[in-house]
C-alpha cells in the first residue's frame, strides 16, 4: 500500500510540473506572439556607408571654397571701411615696443584701433595690475585724423596709412589689411616719445553708436 502512494504521488507531481511548463509556454506565446509575427512593426537598419579617400578630399575642397569665398568678402568689406573712413581693427594681439611684451588672447571690445571719419581712437587695456590711464592697464588715445592715403599693391594688400592728432597722441598710423582676407595689421608710431604698438586682428566695418 505504501509502495501504491509513493507511485501515485510521484505521477501526481509529474502532471503538476508539465502544466506548468504548457501554461508557461502559453503566457510566453501570449506576450512575443506580436513580435514574432513581425506584421505591426517594419524596421529597415542601414549601416551607413564609410565615405571613401574620394569624397573625404572632395569635402575638403568644398570647405576649402567655402572659407576662401568667406575671406575674399571679408575683404572686400574691410576695403569698402577703409574707403568710408568707418571701420574698427578688433585686435586679439599687441605688441609694444619692437621686440618688447606682446599681449595675446585679448578681449576685441577694449583693446582697438578705429576711424570715424575725422575722429580717431587707439585704446589698449591690458586689465594687470597697473591700471593705466583708463583704469583698464593701458590708455585710450583720441584724435582728429588727416592725411588718409590709401592704396593696394602687388600682392593684393591693402595699405592705409593716416595721422592722428590729439591731446593724448601724435602718432603715424600705417595698416595693412592682408590680399583675401579681413586680418589686418595696425602700427602705431608715436612722433616724439611713447612706445610703437602694433595692433593684430580683424579689420571690419563699424559705425559708433551715438551717444
Amino acid at each position: 500500500m505504501t509502495k501504491y502512494v509513493e507511485i501515485m504521488r510521484h505521477f501526481l507531481l509529474a502532471i503538476m510540473m508539465m502544466t506548468t511548463i504548457v501554461l508557461s509556454a502559453q503566457v510566453v506565446d501570449d506576450i512575443y506572439g506580436d513580435i514574432k509575427d513581425g506584421n505591426d512593426v517594419q524596421l529597415s537598419i542601414v549601416t551607413p556607408a564609410k565615405p571613401d579617400k574620394a569624397s573625404k578630399q572632395s569635402q575638403k575642397e568644398r570647405e576649402k571654397l567655402l572659407k576662401q569665398r568667406v575671406d575674399s568678402l571679408g575683404h572686400a568689406k574691410a576695403a569698402m571701411a577703409l574707403e568710408r573712413g568707418y571701420w574698427v581693427l578688433v585686435a586679439d594681439r599687441i605688441n609694444v615696443g619692437y621686440t618688447a611684451y606682446t599681449a595675446a588672447g585679448l578681449d576685441g571690445n577694449s583693446n582697438f584701433v578705429f576711424q570715424q571719419a575725422q575722429e580717431g581712437v587707439v585704446q589698449f587695456a591690458f586689465n594687470h595690475a597697473n591700471p593705466g590711464t583708463n583704469g583698464m592697464g593701458g590708455m585710450t588715445m583720441k584724435g582728429r585724423v588727416s592725411d588718409v592715403k590709401m592704396r593696394t599693391d602687388k600682392k593684393g594688400n591693402i595699405n592705409y596709412s593716416y595721422v592722428l592728432l590729439g591731446e593724448d597722441i601724435n602718432a603715424h598710423i600705417d595698416i595693412t589689411v592682408y590680399a583675401g582676407s579681413d586680418y589686418a595689421q595696425a602700427i602705431v608710431e608715436p612722433a616724439f616719445s611713447g612706445p610703437r604698438l602694433t595692433f593684430n586682428g580683424r579689420l571690419v566695418p563699424y559705425i559708433r553708436p551715438r551717444q
